[in-house]
């Protein structure tokens, strides 16, 4: 059976009652190569004759580390759109571009090859890329699956810091220019400081808020843990208006059924509302964290709303933004001049 998974063909056929599979890359190339490869395997299964160049693996491929690691992330309770990435990432970029050998016979000039072929890609893609591939093989050596992580002498090079610039004023440009669905999208996400995707913000559940206490507890699935997160009392009106329309348990929802992406929509809205900078609705999140750091509120307390595992993570992606904190600090500075 010849298949194709973020761009990347593949023969995926039974040998002896377990299932095997090859990559051949990408492009119409890879696709004929692959068409071939399926028409002769059916040939020699017709002949009774062994699959053709494919020799007994010995040790464990990373395909098959690969799918030991997505079914600890489904045990683990991992979401299931991180679980789809991991699926997707792993048919589309790793199978295909790492060695086809035991994974612990791979060396770090294997692995520096393969971070070659994203040569020209965004810095943070690459990053990502490698991150995930480290993770992988971390759970191996811990898992006693392989002996060593090939990786271990990898040093991640430092990303260029996004030059984010949304404000409240072309948020509010957005939201007026936005499908009813989006405008409260984007006013829960602003309004909470919830990742926004799947993981947080399109999961929220009316059963979460606590209209009593006017508060709204939120889960991370990238931390495994819950936080609490008080609510202005005009948002707390909007949300009780919101759930006497709802007809689903879910805060965003689209003709009465869940959303699972809002990326076309919110980008459609941009563009009607005359934004000419690149935006992201993660921003949202940001401007939420500047926003209210820039009023005077406690890092601590913004780092707990926020839901970061450290203080530290949130001055160091954020703190640079505080203009209060730094106008602050420079009015410290004495004064060295005669004149007045």
């Amino acid at each position: 059976m010849v298949r194709c998974k973020g761009n990347s063909w593949f023969c995926r056929w039974r040998e002896n009652g377990v299932q095997r599979q090859k990559h051949f890359g990408a492009g119409p190339e890879a696709k004929m190569k692959a068409e071939l490869y399926d028409a002769e395997i059916k040939l020699a299964k017709k002949r009774g004759q062994s699959v053709p160049g494919n020799k007994p693996r010995t040790g464990l491929y990373f395909d098959e580390l690969g799918q030991l690691y997505v079914d600890q992330l489904r045990a683990a309770g991992r979401s299931a759109g991180h679980v789809k990435n991991m699926v997707t990432l792993l048919n589309g970029i790793y199978v295909p571009g790492l060695p086809d050998k035991p994974v612990a016979d791979f060396t770090f000039e294997d692995v520096l090859v393969f971070a070659g072929r994203f040569e020209g890609k965004a810095q943070s893609t690459r990053n990502r890329y490698m991150d995930y591939l480290n993770a992988i093989l971390n759970f191996g050596v811990s898992s006693k699956l392989i002996p060593a992580n090939p990786l271990a002498g990898w040093k991640k090079p430092r990303e260029a810091k996004r030059d984010v610039q949304l404000t409240v004023e072309d948020l509010g440009r957005i939201i007026a220019a936005a499908e009813p669905h989006l405008a409260w999208a984007l006013d829960v996400a602003f309004n909470t400081g919830v990742r926004t995707g799947e993981s947080e913000l399109l999961a929220l559940k009316w059963s979460q808020v606590d209209f009593t206490q006017g508060e709204i507890k939120v889960y991370a699935p990238k931390t495994r843990t819950w936080r609490v997160v008080p609510l202005k009392p005009e948002f707390l009106e909007r949300l009780k208006a919101m759930k006497a329309e709802a007809a689903t348990p879910f805060l965003i929802e689209f003709k009465s059924r869940p959303v699972k992406t809002l990326r076309r929509s919110f980008k459609t809205a941009c563009e009607k509302a005359g934004i000419d900078y690149p935006v992201r609705f993660y921003d949202v999140r940001h401007l939420y964290c500047t926003t209210l750091l820039n009023n005077g509120a406690d890092l601590a307390a913004v780092s707990k709303l926020m839901g970061h595992s450290t203080i530290k993570m949130t001055a160091d992606t954020y703190y640079h933004f505080n203009k209060i904190e730094q106008a602050r600090a420079v009015g410290l500075l004495p004064n060295i001049s005669k004149q007045p």
